[in-house]
């Protein structure tokens, strides 16, 4: 009995338990990661994150100091201080190869260390290192900036995640508590509109003071509880998507919601500093997380360069990470460090994007203006280029939606973006599929696919 209980794998004990079991398990792993992340380090960082400004001069000099001293790809480099910015500009990009290829002479492994790995359809298994330093710094700054919105840390927080916390049989129960967060987990990648309300009356009897995760699922709630004259009756102080495209009707019905501000938030898994989003318009740059730098790629749109305060492990330094924001300047440069710079928008991965009959790249943002209008009809829209010249366009309707009329305005909206020779093939779906880790994709370029290029977007 005990060389049989041993040869099964957690996982299968896990799914095996009732649900009450599973319960148990969840927070007494949550108890080991919170006794691992929520340190001596993570409460000096978050009392210095809030009452300190901790960004600028300072990391800089002591990062620049690191590398020369501790990293071996480094050790050749100049540090001047009282002209630390030139030292820095000095140093070369890195590129995702330079990571994936010379690991070992890019990280100082010292102390008990994570190795985090990314993946995407470049086929690259990346990955770094991180410090029992590094994670508590990251998880100060992430509590940081819910304070801002004058939530507590360990206040009651519900969490959209894609992991598979629940069996495929799940009868509808799809939350998992972990007591150790005061949190409620829920399994995005098996909610659908038609169990979406066991969803909602269990956040109702949770009342969470915050909700993040994954857009998608949050605003299916959402929109359940719109479609049913429905507000939440708790105080929802703020809601932060992570690891999906926000699209602004999405951000609207779950302000509506919700009665509350959302807060959108970056930050990749490669362990790029953070850029979170204001109340009103726009995105606030992390500075005490790092260093940010913009290349001009086209109209009031930028490729960013990030460099990691946070991550000494392995640490990015002017790293080329591939995604890309709106900033409405024409200057060719522009650096965190030296300009005054407003981010409108965060387009993600460079992959997330549509090529049109003209050869032009239609960024993923063309979706809130394809459906601008219909956001009490639309649910959710899915634009996949199957080929050069052939789209499909997969819906999810309310029933006052007019397929005739209604697609005929969205279908001349296509046409005057991609091109009027284009084939546009409509299909109207109960959901649109999620990904393996539970996510939805909203452009999908099976071009760039085939091509081998591109990765897919992770926000948070």
């Amino acid at each position: 009995m005990l060389k049989k209980m041993m040869s099964t794998s957690a996982h299968s004990l896990y799914y095996r338990s009732p649900v009450f079991v599973q319960h148990a398990f969840t927070s007494a792993y949550g108890f080991k990661k919170r006794r691992e992340r929520y340190n001596d380090y993570y409460h000096e960082a978050f009392r210095r994150y809030v009452t300190e400004d901790s960004g600028g001069r300072e990391p800089l000099i002591r990062l620049m100091h690191h590398l020369k001293d501790n990293i071996v790809a480094y050790r050749d480099i100049d540090v001047d201080e009282e002209t630390i910015m030139e030292s820095y500009l000095a140093l070369p990009m890195t590129e995702k190869e330079d990571l994936r290829r010379e690991l070992d002479d890019r990280s100082h492994k010292e102390g008990k260390l994570h190795v985090s790995r990314t993946g995407g359809t470049t086929g690259y298994n990346l990955a770094v290192f991180e410090s029992e330093e590094d994670w508590a710094l990251r998880m100060a700054y992430l509590d940081y900036i819910k304070y801002r919105q004058g939530i507590e840390p360990f206040s009651k927080r519900a969490s959209f995640t894609g992991r598979e916390i629940t069996p495929a049989v799940h009868r509808n129960k799809l939350w998992r508590y972990n007591l150790a967060m005061n949190q409620a987990l829920y399994a995005s990648h098996h909610m659908t509109p038609e169990n979406v309300e066991h969803v909602y009356e269990n956040m109702k009897r949770f009342r969470p003071v915050s909700i993040d995760g994954l857009p998608s699922s949050i605003h299916m709630v959402a929109k359940y509880m719109l479609s049913n004259g429905l507000r939440a009756d708790w105080d929802v102080k703020a809601v932060f998507p992570t690891a999906e495209i926000l699209l602004p009707y999405a951000k609207r019905d779950i302000e509506a919601a919700f009665d509350t501000v959302v807060i959108d938030q970056y930050a990749s898994s490669e362990g790029a500093p953070f850029l979170y989003g204001n109340t009103d318009e726009g995105y606030t740059i992390g500075h005490e997380t790092g260093l940010f730098e913009f290349e001009r790629r086209g109209e009031h749109r930028y490729e960013m360069i990030v460099t990691s305060f946070l991550n000494y492990a392995t640490p990015l330094v002017r790293y080329r990470i591939g995604d890309e924001v709106e900033i409405h300047s024409d200057r060719e440069y522009l650096n965190s460090y030296e300009d005054d710079i407003i981010i409108r928008r965060i387009y993600g991965r460079r992959m997330d994007y549509l090529i049109a009959q003209d050869g032009r790249k239609v960024m993923n943002i063309i979706l809130a203006w394809i459906v601008d209008g219909f956001e009490e009809k639309v649910v959710q829209c899915q634009i996949v280029q199957k080929e050069k010249e052939e789209f499909q366009v997969n819906m999810v309707v309310e029933d006052d939606y007019d397929e005739h009329a209604d697609e005929l305005v969205i279908r001349g909206r296509l046409e005057r973006q991609l091109g009027p020779d284009n084939r546009y093939v409509f299909n109207y779906m109960d959901f649109i599929p999620k990904e393996k880790n539970g996510k939805v994709r909203f452009i999908i370029n099976e071009l760039e696919q085939k091509a081998g290029a591109g990765s897919t977007a992770e926000f948070g």
